[in-house]
């Protein structure tokens, strides 16, 4: 007998650090919710972004598609409405579809194939090239959510509207599950909640911060590397932490950090909760994933936008009762682009078309062949003065390899050298692996047609960042909260 269509509930989180879990064996954080939903199902460890960047990297992962691919390099740009997403593909296969909260659509188009979006984005970001609304929902942290000096030294106990709105999320999610369980319906679901911790501002709840700061040593912090890319490390002084900011205020902001995953952690077991209390768990799919990593002062960096784990490896757990093992973890390499093929493939339904990512089901199962290989792309600037520089790593198996266009490439052992201190791409022994590994980047990627649809799309974005200044036009939805954030703002 067939097995009825999974519903499948997807949670998003934003900049959540791979190894800050304790199901990733890390000693001091508390994420119950996340270690359970681990036990009842597969962990992948080597679970990638397709762009240490959010708005790229989300687009990427809901078109199955690599950024060059989609074109969307910066937050700013719009994804085009013509690229099917496998919110698309569920919606044609008659499944009840929603998007409750975060995804970072940029245009009037807010849902790219969802049918619901009862929740809306935050900072209302339609017209992100103007910073839309933004100092409605942080006040006085406006400064802190970007790559900037500030939100290191702004970072501490308190309250902002991200986690008003994280909680507006998670009130929201749960509440539609239980209101499907209660239609009866046998329309399946696909439902996605995005969450926008733990991104900065790095602001926790007083508790978790005076929790984490009995365990979180100032000795314990992680030192500074003098071996960064020149590439990176100009990046580095752009964003004001180079030279590295105060001990304090790296000391804060790891506390920080470590509570504002515990907060997620504690949303993410409501919705499950809720999930079980409506009879729908049994028949759920359930994956957790993040958008990109948090460099969180490893190799003296914060945020993202470098091509270290900590900016790329993402959190991933699949949990499927009935249809996958349960408290397994995965060592091979995927990617989010892989995440909507693989849920159409457990789903049942056709593939995207010009999809570059691929079911990884027989991962998941533990058998069967997979290509072991992901990619990653950037595109940015170190500062205004100089000039774009494309740069895609491929890894493949424990091998990682960086192209920077135009400068010095990279290539680490991640077996031997998981720290990324040890550039081996001069070695001799590796000549030819690097060889092979740079034809692999280079094969369908072109760095030079990167920089003139960039620098063609920056042009574009630039007037309609003055016409959104101009017009200021209306959001598509409504606004998710009843009045301005600035109540809920408590300086850290």
């Amino acid at each position: 007998m067939a097995m009825e269509r999974p519903n499948i509930l997807l949670i998003m989180s934003d900049q959540h650090h791979a190894g800050i879990m304790g199901c990733a064996g890390d000693p001091i954080v508390r994420t119950p919710a996340l270690d359970q939903l681990a036990g009842r199902g597969v962990r992948l460890t080597n679970a990638y972004c397709p762009f240490p960047l959010c708005g790229p990297s989300r687009m990427a992962f809901m078109t199955g598609r690599h950024p060059h691919e989609a074109e969307v390099w910066t937050n700013e740009r719009q994804l085009s409405s013509d690229i099917p997403t496998f919110a698309h593909a569920f919606t044609a296969g008659d499944y009840r579809t929603a998007l409750i909260g975060r995804m970072h659509f940029v245009g009037h188009d807010q849902r790219h194939g969802f049918l619901e979006r009862p929740v809306p984005d935050v900072p209302g970001s339609v017209y992100l090239a103007a910073g839309w609304k933004l100092g409605e929902v942080l006040g006085s942290l406006v400064d802190t959510p970007g790559c900037s000096l500030p939100g290191i030294v702004k970072s501490g106990p308190g309250r902002t509207g991200y986690q008003a709105y994280d909680e507006e999320v998670t009130r929201v999610t749960a509440q539609w599950l239980r209101e499907h369980a209660r239609s009866r319906s046998e329309e399946p679901f696909m439902a996605v909640m995005g969450l926008v911790l733990p991104h900065c501002p790095f602001v926790c709840p007083p508790e978790e911060f005076a929790y984490y700061a009995e365990r979180i040593s100032r000795d314990d912090l992680p030192p500074a590397d003098e071996r960064l890319h020149p590439h990176v490390r100009e990046w580095a002084r752009a964003s004001q932490v180079d030279p590295v900011p105060p001990l304090e205020a790296q000391w804060r902001t790891r506390v920080a950090y470590y509570g504002m995953c515990t907060y997620m952690d504690r949303l993410i077991g409501g919705v499950l909760d809720a999930l079980e209390e409506s009879g729908l768990a049994g028949n759920t799919i359930v994956v957790y994933t993040s958008d990109h990593g948090e460099m969180l002062g490893e190799h003296g960096l914060w945020w993202k936008s470098t091509f270290y784990d900590g900016a790329t490896r993402v959190p991933l757990i699949v949990s499927a009762p009935g249809r996958l093992p349960e408290g397994r973890s995965e060592a091979r390499n995927v990617s989010l682009i892989d995440i909507g093929p693989t849920l159409l493939d457990l789903a049942g339904l056709a593939p995207l078309p010009a999809a570059s990512g691929r079911s990884f089901r027989a991962v998941l199962d533990g058998d069967g062949e997979w290509h072991d290989t992901v990619f990653c792309e950037q595109a940015n600037r170190g500062s205004a003065r100089t000039p774009v520089v494309p740069c895609r790593f491929v890894r493949r198996g424990a091998w990682k390899y960086g192209y920077y266009h135009g400068m010095k490439d990279e290539l680490f052992n991640l077996k031997d050298d998981p720290g990324e201190l040890h550039n081996v791409v001069d070695d001799p022994r590796y000549a030819s692996l690097a060889a092979e590994l740079r034809e692999l980047v280079l094969r369908d990627w072109d760095p030079d047609f990167v920089i003139r649809r960039l620098s063609r799309a920056q042009e574009e974005q630039a007037l309609v960042g003055a016409w959104t200044r101009k017009a200021a036009p209306p959001e598509p939805d409504p606004t998710w909260y009843d009045s301005p954030c600035d109540n809920v703002i408590v300086e850290p």
